[in-house]
């Protein structure tokens, strides 16, 4: 049963109403095609089904039609009966529960088919495929079992495969417990001698994982075998954490049960982020099953889909493998996706996919699986038969799909298949339970503080219903604890948030909305983890420099103290060693005088001594000359003695009777050496003594005595002439050097003898001068001791100067360092006092850590989205769940000082950032976002801040209408560079993997994937989503993908732009300064604060005393100068920012009427969707009112009344043509209300008519106050002076009112160059951007025409276009006319200038539009024309009535010009045919009755509805459309004064009776009474006063 289309026509079904009546069609190449012997039989279901239509009677009328119902209860137990018997012959002793299992069976069903209808949910459509697959379910549990089946066990499994097709689909909870109570009472009402507690007992788990049929399974045995198997899935296939929960056990059993099925097929229905796809994937993974999913993009095609799914299906169908096809909503790029799904579900098949060399092919690979089977087939029908045989059992589907999007409940209309042929498995979204074992798992390791430990109590009074929510996680742990009360904060935050996000979403105004996921409320997790762990550690990290630095403070104050008492210490020392040294001083003065006496009397005996040791020396130089003369010959006799041979000498000794010579030599040599005997033996012994030689050298002369002398003299030498040294060395060689010796011995021993007298004198000379020397020794020794002991005075009174001089350098140094100190501790003072408060307020930040974490990380996860009021709306229900869970938090908690630094915020604003609160908070998220961020950006300000801040991390601008869009995707995914991606109004499929950080490891490489390929991953990769629409539709998929912030112009925020912009441009110079001033501030405060942050790291980070470490205390000394110089700096700035301040407060009000104004244009949504006012149109007209020259002599006061007027009159103007009909007063008149700031009040006066309303708008602005919008008639001035190339004129219209003709009439008139493209066809589409690109390059103009034919295109196409247009020729000038349609994209109304065009009212202008619209040569026939007036008369009069309902119509009619247009059609036609050929027209002859009924029942009584109104239009047609027509003075309206018809009927004459009408018509002449205009402006008043009243209860005026 196909879909009408627009016609109200079913193709397909007229197609073959064709066939059976005409029997045959025309073929493309304009041949008859005939049919004979063609019988029709279909089959459909019934209209009233999901999907369905009714089916046109025309094409009825020639079909019988039998109606085959559902079979009723009767026929479903003889039917489920017999399969029953036939499955319980396996277990003969429950053959007898065969009936009792029927009866149960269709009773349940019925139950629930009859309690639950698809009006509830889509998917709670019940048919008896229900009962067909729970008899399958049961069977399969059974069939493998060798051990017998009890009673129990039966109907455990009976109650199990029943929650399995029942309960799995059910949405609500009341709606599941209603299920399970109903199977629990069927089992208990048809099955007897059974032990229910254990039969029924819950959770029903079975399994075939664990053992090789399907067993009942234990919770936590499963959970322990999922788990180990999880962790290798993670390994191996995809690192995605899932915690298991009891919730996800039931899932997995589930998708297990169907996947195990043949033709198992699995719609799963829940939120983004609850596990569907993950699961699915484990599931298959676990039963061997091969994941198959399509690789969708933006430029996906139907086409690729087909190959896609041809490729799957030869891989089930040829290749016997088996797969999972897992296709989720977000690939469903068009509904031909799912009309191919639909038909492979219920026939394994998708007709027209496998078709000419495709099937060949297809055909001969089958028969080659055939036959590597052993399967003989061979023709194609058996052969195809078997393929779609193997696709339907091999091949399994698993739908994913979002309930919370729009598009959940219109699934069953356009793919029925999908809840017929799919096991419906309602995941919906994580309970409270789900939540808060996901909470708990992620927490559990978290560091919470000692809280616990110290004891409290959490979830007391109102807050244990929360604490029970999540209870059940806490089973077996410590329950009622902090850490407990923190999972149910997270679990109550996300709630919270997700309900006001429902409800902000649900009102009229909101331009659009998000949904929350379980996604939402893992990244809540993540980010309270993040937070909570990054501010302990920047506390504590605070702490630990504030108390260190605080103990350094303290140390320094006792250093101090220490030092002024070791000061005073010092000062007695210095006293003492003073004295000392005077002492010293004395004595060694003393001593020096003593030694100056003595060393005189040193100094003559050294005289004297020297004088005796002269006459000494003379007389001992005497006596040593005579020794001298000796002295040669002693010294060669001992030469030659020493030359004497031991042999020469042993010779002689060897001598019995030796020569006379030797034996004299050797008597002469032993006489003197002191021998007593001088016989030869007795010598002889002399020679043998060893020393013998020796003594001989080292013989001492002076022990001869004048004895020894006198005989050696005379007997041996003179005495003995014979005895010479030449008679004796001849005689032997070792006597002759002996001789010698004894010689000059004896020669010498005589001189020294002679000498001896001499030597006695000089002797006594010696120790006479001896004796004085020894004196002179012992007075020097005396005066040695007495220097000796002034030296050391000296140095003692030297060393005690250097003391007292150390002690004073040291006194000096001390008494400096104290009073550097002093002054430190002095100038920090402040900070010290400062840092002591935060010391003590430490453990209250720690006691509210886990609050404030939390606060913090809803924050970032959450209030992105919401605008500025809604945030601080969120925050204050946040703060009451932390108060009612008895969680601690900071009540002044700011989060932009939480989680950001001021020079940071400074930073973003010299980045472009607008330094409005909204804006900055939106900043702070966005540097913390954890999931990617989507920014809804409508000024743009927010996209320029971001290029500008990632500029150094190469960021690239992108958009999807870039065909190189996915290389630019995988390059920066690659290189880790930040991609922006513009003009963001539906994600691209190919996004889903990297939005999802779907990361595979394989090998050591990180890699996702993008369309077909697998990319590298960079972490450095960044993506920004951005868009310009403010009423962006976001799906649910979307948002649980991405962090949204949106950067939507705040009323407050226009204030502060608007304030700027006004001293800009009235007093340049203070609007410079007070920029330069905020900013001068703002880096005053962030130097200042590190000033502090600096003082305090110096100071802790000091080893020892502060005071020991003098760099320390210069730097110290430095920062506090530099803080001096700053907070001075601050003051003075501070002083004339408060001036400056003083002179900007003059335009503050001024101010504050822009921001009311600005909130008064968005609360006018709620009167009409075609009323959207951005901030950029608002900022325009303020700009323009600001370039009017100001008068040299004007005030102040007088030039801010002066703007302010205009301001008013230029909004009045321009919103107003944008503003239909009574919605001009409605506006203008809150507008009034504004200027004189009356707010909340209204005039005492009842004002009832349209004039007295005109009236009060000239009171307050004057007459020449454009209330009713400057519209057409100043079409060329708004082009001029009003838009810009960048803004569209969108001209809105009533259905039948072409304005199209005055653009380009004025085109002409102007020489532009127009194209003109009527919409609503592809052929149109291609044109439009190809115009719009090159004219808005050339500077010419183009206009689109019927844009509401074409909605969709408008919205996915053409703003996104206009959006990437950033530079455009000033001439450009872009028009787009429309009919005023709810479908018109909000984001394209946005940014338009709109005009709305409303046909002037009246009897005289609707007639004179008619006219204008019939061609000249149309009316050269009078009596043609004169039935072209009555025409024209009867449509002015019907359109007339409509401004006066319900009085004029019961109801409001589509007439438009189409229908008078038409009725010509209609009359000309019906004319020719009564004419037959002639010329002459004869009134009496004219068709009056076919023209009459015509008229009356197709041109305008097809628009009619109701009887009443059709009496009325039958008798004015009827009455009118008479012979009598042509009579001279025929009145058209049949009261007093009525109008007459012209005489003539020529052109000129119409034309000119035309012009004479009054433009006022009187409601006699539409046939209403004289009292109509006035209940019609009573109406009108009251709808506006109604009007006036909402809006002012918004906007509070």
């Amino acid at each position: 049963l196909p879909e009408e289309d627009s016609y109200g026509t079913q193709r397909v079904i007229m197609f073959m109403r064709q066939l059976i009546e005409q029997g045959g069609f025309w073929r493309q190449d304009n041949t008859w095609v005939k049919i004979n012997r063609i019988q029709f039989v279909g089959a459909c279901n019934p209209p009233t089904d999901a999907g369905r239509f009714p089916m046109s009677s025309r094409f009825l009328k020639h079909v019988p039609i039998l109606l085959i119902d559902f079979p009723a209860k009767e026929s479903l137990l003889q039917i489920y009966r017999t399969f029953n018997g036939g499955m319980m012959k396996l277990f003969p002793n429950l053959k007898g529960e065969t009936e009792a299992l029927t009866q149960a069976m269709v009773e349940v069903y019925l139950g629930n088919q009859q309690k639950f209808t698809p009006d509830l949910q889509p998917q709670y459509f019940y048919s008896p495929r229900e009962l067909s697959r729970w008899v399958r379910g049961i069977y399969e549990a059974v069939v493998h079992m060798d051990q017998g089946l009890t009673r129990e066990e039966f109907v455990r499994i009976f109650a199990h495969e029943a929650m399995r097709l029942f309960f799995d689909r059910l949405v609500e909870e009341e709606e599941r417990e209603w299920c399970s109570q109903k199977i629990d009472e069927v089992a208990r009402k048809y099955f007897a001698g059974v032990d229910f507690d254990i039969a029924l007992a819950r959770p029903l788990f079975y399994s075939r994982w664990m053992t090789k049929e399907t067993k009942r399974v234990e919770r936590d045995e499963l959970r322990n075998f999922l788990s180990a198997r999880l962790k290798v899935f993670y390994e191996e296939e995809l690192d995605v954490p899932l915690v298991v929960f009891d919730e996800v056990l039931e899932h997995i059993l589930r998708i297990d049960r169907v996947l195990r099925q043949s033709s198992g097929h699995l719609l799963l229905v829940g939120d983004s982020g609850a596990g569907k796809t993950v699961l699915s994937k484990f599931v298959s993974w676990m039963n061997g099953l091969s994941i198959f999913q399509i690789k969708a993009h933006s430029r996906y095609s139907m086409e690729d889909f087909n190959e896609d799914l041809r490729n799957l299906m030869r891989r089930v169908g040829v290749d016997n493998e088996k797969i999972c096809f897992i296709f989720d909503e977000s690939n469903v790029l068009s509904s031909g996706f799912l009309e191919a799904m639909n038909a492979l579900l219920a026939s394994g098949e998708v007709p027209g996919l496998f078709e000419g060399d495709e099937f060949n092919a297809l055909m001969s690979a089958c028969r080659d699986s055939a036959s590597r089977d052993g399967v003989i087939l061979e023709s194609e029908e058996e052969l195809f038969r078997r393929f779609t045989t193997m696709v339907q059992r091999n091949l399994h589907v698993v739908f994913t799909m979002n309930p919370s999007g729009g598009e959940w409940k219109n699934r069953s209309t356009t793919s029925p298949a999908l809840f017929n042929r799919c096991v419906v498995n309602w995941v919906g979204t994580w309970s409270f339970k789900a939540m808060g074992e996901v909470g708990k798992e992620f927490t559990l390791k978290l560091d919470i503080g000692d809280a616990e430990a110290i004891g409290g109590a959490w979830g007391i009074g109102d807050g244990e219903h929360l604490m029970d929510c999540v209870a059940s996680a806490f089973d077996g742990v410590a329950s009622g604890g902090l850490r407990q009360a923190v999972v149910a904060a997270l679990v109550e935050l996300h709630n919270i948030t997700k309900y006001i996000a429902e409800k902000v979403g649900g009102t009229e105004s909101s331009a659009c909305r998000t949904f929350l996921s379980p996604r939402d409320y893992l990244c809540l997790i993540q980010n309270f983890v993040t937070c909570l762990n990054a501010r302990r550690e920047s506390v504590e990290d605070e702490q630990l420099h504030i108390n260190a630095g605080l103990e350094k403070l303290k140390q320094t104050q006792e250093s101090v103290a220490d030092l002024k008492a070791a000061l005073g210490v010092k000062t007695i020392e210095l006293r003492e060693k003073d004295i000392l040294a005077n002492k010293k001083l004395q004595q060694m003065v003393a001593d020096q005088n003593e030694a100056e006496k003595r060393k005189e009397e040193a100094q003559k005996m050294s005289f004297e001594v020297e004088k005796q040791q002269r006459h000494i020396n003379m007389r001992r130089d005497e006596a040593q000359r005579e020794l001298d003369l000796a002295e040669p010959a002693l010294k060669a006799a001992q030469k030659s003695v020493r030359s004497i041979k031991k042999r020469d000498l042993d010779e002689v000794r060897n001598l019995g009777r030796p020569p006379s010579n030797v034996m004299l030599t050797i008597e002469c040599v032993a006489i003197m050496m002191g021998e007593k005997s001088h016989e030869w033996k007795d010598v002889r012994k002399m020679l043998s003594k060893n020393d013998f030689i020796p003594n001989i050298l080292n013989f001492d002369a002076d022990k001869l005595t004048q004895k020894q002398i006198k005989l050696v003299q005379e007997k041996y030498l003179s005495g003995n002439s014979g005895l010479t040294t030449e008679s004796v060395t001849r005689s032997s060689k070792a006597c002759g050097p002996l001789y010698n010796w004894a010689e000059s011995q004896i020669k010498y021993s005589s001189v020294y003898n002679r000498v001896q007298p001499l030597r006695n004198e000089v002797e006594q000379l010696e120790k006479e001068a001896q004796a004085i020397k020894d004196e002179k020794e012992k007075i020097e020794k005396e005066v040695a001791m007495l220097e000796s002991s002034i030296v050391q005075y000296k140095s003692d009174y030297a060393s005690l100067i250097r003391d007292v001089e150390t002690l004073k350098s040291e006194m000096e140094a001390v008494k400096t360092k104290v009073d550097r100190a002093e002054s430190l501790l002095k100038s920090l003072s402040k900070e010290s006092e400062r840092w002591s408060k935060s010391s003590e307020g430490f453990q209250t930040i720690l006691r509210s850590l886990v609050g404030d974490g939390l606060q913090m990380a809803a924050f970032l996860t959450y209030g992105g989205f919401f605008d500025f009021k809604t945030r601080r709306s969120i925050l204050s229900k946040w703060r009451n769940t932390l108060d009612i869970l008895g969680i601690d938090y900071r009540e002044d908690l700011s989060m932009l000082e939480c989680l950001s630094k001021a020079s940071e915020r400074l930073e973003w604003q010299s980045q472009g950032l607008p330094g409005d609160q909204l804006s900055l908070e939106n900043g702070t998220i966005l540097d913390h976002t954890i999931r990617y961020p989507f920014v809804i950006d409508p000024s743009g300000k927010a996209i320029d801040f971001l290029m500008k801040k990632h500029e150094a991390e190469k960021i690239k601008r992108t958009s999807f209408l870039d065909k190189a869009f996915m290389k630019t995707l995988a390059a920066a995914v690659r290189f880790g560079t930040t991609l922006l991606v513009e003009n963001v109004e539906a994600i691209d499929p190919v996004l889903n993997p990297v939005l999802n950080r779907e990361i595979q490891r394989t090998g050591g490489r990180s890699l996702v994937r993008i369309g077909n390929e697998d990319v590298d991953y960079s972490p450095k990769f960044s993506i920004v989503l951005t868009t310009k629409n403010p009423a962006v539709t976001l799906t649910p998929d979307l948002c649980s993908r991405v962090t949204l912030v949106n950067f939507t112009v705040t009323p407050t925020s226009l204030q502060s732009q608007s304030l700027s912009q006004i001293v800009k441009a009235e007093k340049p110079e203070l609007e410079s300064k007070r920029s330069n001033l905020l900013k001068l501030q703002g880096e005053q405060n962030v130097k200042l604060r590190e000033l502090e942050d600096q003082m305090l790291a110096n100071i802790s980070a000091v080893e020892g005393s502060i005071l020991d470490d003098d760099r320390v205390v210069d730097g110290m000394e430095i920062l506090m100068k530099e803080g001096a110089q700053v907070e001075k700096q601050i003051s003075q700035s501070s002083e004339v920012m408060a001036q400056v301040q003083l002179a900007v407060g003059k335009f503050e009000p001024l101010a504050n009427i822009c921001r009311d104004l600005f909130i008064l244009l968005k609360a006018m949504r709620e009167i009409s969707f075609l009323y959207e006012f951005s901030a950029r149109m608002f900022m325009n007209i303020l700009e323009d009112v600001l370039t009017t020259k100001r008068n040299g002599d004007q005030s102040d006061e007088d030039r801010i009344h002066s703007i302010k007027s205009q301001l008013f009159t230029e909004v009045g103007g321009r919103v107003g043509r944008g503003l239909q009909g009574e919605d001009k007063i409605v506006f203008s008149l809150l507008l009034s209300r504004l200027y004189t700031d009356k707010k909340n009040k209204d005039s005492t006066e009842r004002v009832t008519s349209m004039a007295g309303l005109v009236t009060k708008i000239y009171d307050t602005f004057g007459e020449d106050f454009p209330w009713d919008g400057r519209g057409l008639n100043f079409l060329r001035a708004i082009l001029s002076t009003e838009i810009s190339a960048s803004i569209p004129l969108m001209l809105c219209s009533a259905p039948g009112h072409d304005v199209s003709r005055r653009v380009e009439s004025m085109a002409r008139e102007e020489g532009k160059e127009l194209a003109a493209v009527a919409m609503g066809s592809t052929e149109g589409y291609e044109a439009a951007e190809k115009y719009i690109i090159s004219a808005s390059k050339k500077g010419t103009w183009v206009m689109l025409k019927n844009c509401h034919l074409c909605t969709d295109w408008l919205r996915e196409t053409l703003v996104k276009r206009l959006q990437s247009l950033s530079t455009s020729h000033s001439d450009f000038r872009l028009f787009i006319t429309s009919e005023i349609s709810a479908k018109l994209p909000t984001a394209l109304l946005r940014i338009s200038d709109i005009i709305v065009a409303e046909a002037p009212s009246g009897v005289k202008a609707s007639i004179s539009r008619f006219f204008s619209s019939i061609a000249a040569d149309r009316l050269n026939n009078p009596v043609r024309n004169r039935l072209y007036l009555i025409l024209a008369w009867v449509h002015a009069v019907v359109q007339e009535r409509l401004h006066f309902i319900p009085l004029g119509w019961t109801q409001k009619y589509e007439f438009t010009e189409a229908d008078a247009i038409h009725g010509l059609d209609v009359i000309d036609s019906l004319i020719e045919d009564a004419l037959k050929g002639r010329m002459q027209l004869d009134p009496e002859k004219l068709p009056w009755d076919a023209i009459r009924s015509t008229l009356c029942k197709g041109v305008f009584g097809g628009r009619i509805t109701e009887t009443v109104d059709q009496e009325f239009l039958d008798n004015l047609v009827q009455r009118i459309f008479v012979t009598k027509c042509y009579d001279v003075n025929f009145q058209l309206a049949d009261v007093e004064d009525g109008v007459t018809l012209p005489e003539g009927s020529t052109s000129k004459e119409i034309f000119s009776w035309i012009d004479r009408l009054p433009s006022r018509t009187p409601t006699t002449w539409i046939g209403l009474g004289n009292d109509a205009e006035k209940t019609r402006e009573l109406t009108v008043v009251e709808s506006v006063e109604k009007k006036i009243c909402a809006i002012g209860n918004i906007v509070c005026i």
